[in-house]
Parts: C-alpha cells; structure tokens; sequence
C-alpha cells in the first residue's frame, strides 16, 4: 500500500452538557448586545456583531474587503535561517513538522526525518539534538515528532503518533516523562496553559481510509480535551475529518488536494476547534465549556475538473516519465469535492489575536491571514510569504519552514513590525 501524504496536519459521543449547549443556540437567541464598526488602515471599515446566546458569545463579522490591511509588515528578509545542504549533520534538517521558540531564543524543531528534536541558538547556531529513534522514555517512532509545544513551566513537549505518546523534556533536554495519550487518541496538537492536552485520533491509524470501497472517503474524528497525565477529560463530539482520495487503479490512498478538514489550535486559554467546510470557529475552554462562536463571511466556491487536472500535472511535471504516467493514471478518478475550504490554518499569537489564513484557490499568490482580536472582532489582514508555512506567531517574529531553491529545507524566524 502506498501512502501519498501531501498535506500537514473517530465516531465520539457528545458530552450531555455540549447536546444542551446545542439546544440552547437553537432555541435561545438573546438581542444584539454589541456592534461595532473598526477602521482598518487603509480606511477601510469592517463591521462586526456580537450577542449572547445561552451564555455563549456569538461574533458575526463581514468578509474584510481585499485592501483591508494592517500597517504590520513581515521582514524582507529572514532574520535567522536555519538548515543546510551540506556541511555539520545537525544543521541538515529532513522532514520537519513543526518548530517552537523558547523564552531564552533557542528553537526547538520537530526534525520527523531523524526522530528527534533539534535545538539552534537564538542565532540559528546548531546547539544540540534531544531524543533519537527507539521506544524508550524520550525517543520516537519513525517519522516523528510530528509536533513540538511549550509545556507549563520551562518544559517540551513533543507528539509520538504511532507511540499514542507525548514526551516531555526539561529545558535541558532531560527526558522527564512519558505521557500516554487515552485510548483512540494519537496526533498531539498542543497544550493549554494549565496542561490540557489537545489531541485528536489519526485517520491512517484508525484503518479508516484504506477498504472502503469508495474513491472519496471522509471519516469523522473525534477532538478531545486530555489531562496532563493522558487520560480523556472531554470528548468535543465526532467532527468531519480529512478528505482522502482511495484510488481504484492502483494501491494509492491520498489527501485529497481540495480536501477540506477539521482543524484546531491553541488561542489564549481556549482551544479553538473548527471544521473548514464553512467559515465558523468554536472555542472551548478546558473543562470543555463552549464560550464563543466566531464567524465571518465566506463565499464557497466549487472546484472545476480543469483545476484538478491542472494542480496534479504540475505536482508530477518532474517525477521521471513512467513514474509521472502511473500517478497521473491512478488518480485520473478523482472526484471534485463539493466546496473548496473555507479556511486552512490557525494560529494565535501573545497579544490574544487569533489568525485564520485563507484558503489559496488556483491562480492565487500570496497567504493571506484574517487577523482576529481577543474578543473575535476582524482587525484587518496580514500576509505573508507565499510558500513560508507558519509554525508559530509571537509578538515580533513569524517563524516556520520554507524550501529553498535548492529545495533545502529550511526553518526560518522572519521579523513581525506591528507598525502602531
């Protein structure tokens, strides 16, 4: 079986409480109690409404218009750059998944090539490596970490997926403990201040996409709330997974490249869950309380046979010919999906702002991020470089990975000037 993943990254009941949540937005709307009208720096102004509703906070926001930008500028250059080609092994980096800035300026990056994590000074210099490949306290399976956070006080954490595990690290690399994630549950997306571990099931894992019988497969997943020990707090109830393509001409199973999900993140002391088949963000706080909903306006558009056709020629244009024509036979099945996403990341930076990129339709350059305020009032968007994937936002600097040229992976942290 060949596993094609192309992009980066269970039935549940749904807990008595998060049910009559539900009932109550049906049922109980209280009248407007806030509206406001921001004024964007290019004097464009963007309106936003929001009202309770059984005690959960409900923001409606109009779609910025395109010239609604903030003043804040992203460097033209990377202030450090992190990776090579050749040289030391430590700073030769393969399959990176994710990356973390620690209060002293060190960047912990989530190197899955290696199983380990690799730790540069706050100038980029090669510092040393935590972790290795094996099944013992501080070590990963093969093709993790696949993610790396800040645990409360000075520790890491890092996810171990096929090990259902999360392994926490002093700030000096010590492996302090192991942290087996509850049954069902693999992928470790992040942490809440207080130790809450958010996490969610893995569709490979799970048997889920292979065997269907059908060329488009969309399994639910199901998002839960764990304690620092592992162990479930809080189902967030089954919420639409990835959309695989399973192709019947050949053992291929693959993202779909239009392929909408569930996605999630970290924002302040919520965690923010969010399917992107519509424009709606749901953020819960520990104990799993559902406190408020975001909402912006959204166009969907459906995905044309020409645009596929289109984005899986130029994904093979350089594989060797017989190689080319094989993927290209294997997926001339695929189905369109209905809707392309509405959205296709999130982040949230110290300042309490939470960032929704836009989803790039063909033809479209750049990635444009929605800028959202504490509250889940638009303040205007931000973009940043086209093929730079964002891992973290702090108060001054963007850091994420990019391919070079030489396509050289490379981690890099780019100056953030909030301007005024």
């Amino acid at each position: 079986m060949c596993l094609m993943n192309t992009m980066r990254t269970r039935p549940g009941s749904i807990q008595p409480c998060l049910i009559r949540l539900a009932v109550g937005l049906a049922t109980i709307i209280l009248p407007v109690v806030a509206a406001c009208e921001v004024e964007s720096d290019t004097g464009q102004t963007l309106m936003s409404e929001a009202r309770d509703s059984a005690g959960i906070t409900i923001v409606e926001n109009a779609r910025p218009a395109v010239g609604s930008r903030l003043t804040w500028r992203i460097g033209e250059t990377p202030a450090v750059s992190i990776g090579a080609e050749e040289g030391d092994p430590g700073e030769m980096l393969f399959d990176v998944r994710d990356a973390t800035r620690l209060a002293d300026g060190r960047i912990v990056v989530a190197n899955a090539g290696t199983s380990e994590l690799r730790v540069f000074g706050a100038d980029g210099a090669y510092l040393e490596t935590w972790g290795g490949q094996g099944d013992g306290p501080g070590e990963f399976s093969a093709y993790t970490p696949e993610a790396v956070a800040r645990w409360p006080g000075d520790s890491v954490a890092a996810g171990n997926m096929f090990g259902r595990r999360v392994e926490v690290f002093d700030s000096q690399g010590d492996a302090g403990r192991t942290v087996t994630m509850a049954d069902g549950y693999h992928s470790f997306l992040d942490v809440l201040p207080n130790g809450t571990v958010l996490a969610k099931p893995s569709a490979v894992l799970m048997g889920g996409i292979f065997g269907a019988g059908e060329p488009l497969i969309r399994r639910d997943e199901d998002f839960g709330l764990l304690g620092p020990d592992g162990g479930l707090r809080l189902s967030l109830g089954a919420l639409p997974g990835e959309e695989w393509f399973s192709s019947p001409a050949g053992p291929m199973a693959m993202r779909h490249p239009f392929g909408r999900a569930t996605i999630a993140t970290i924002w302040g002391d919520l965690a923010v869950v969010a399917p992107t088949d519509r424009y709606e963000l749901r953020a819960y706080r520990s104990d799993g309380t559902l406190v408020r909903i975001i909402r912006r306006e959204h166009e969907l558009r459906s995905p044309t046979r020409a645009e596929l056709d289109a984005l899986l020629a130029a994904r093979y244009a350089d594989l060797p010919e017989e190689r080319r024509m094989g993927l290209l036979a294997e997926t001339a099945e695929m189905p369109l999906v209905e809707f392309f996403p509405a959205f296709d990341a999130l982040q949230s930076d110290p300042l309490g702002n939470l960032w929704v990129r836009e989803y790039r339709l063909p033809g479209q350059d750049g990635n444009v991020w929605t800028v959202f305020d504490a509250a889940g009032r638009v303040q205007g968007l931000v973009e940043t470089p086209s093929d730079f994937d964002v891992f973290e936002i702090g108060e001054d600097y963007i850091l994420g990975t990019m391919a070079d040229e030489f396509d050289v992976e490379r981690v890099q942290i780019w100056p953030l000037d909030r301007g005024g």
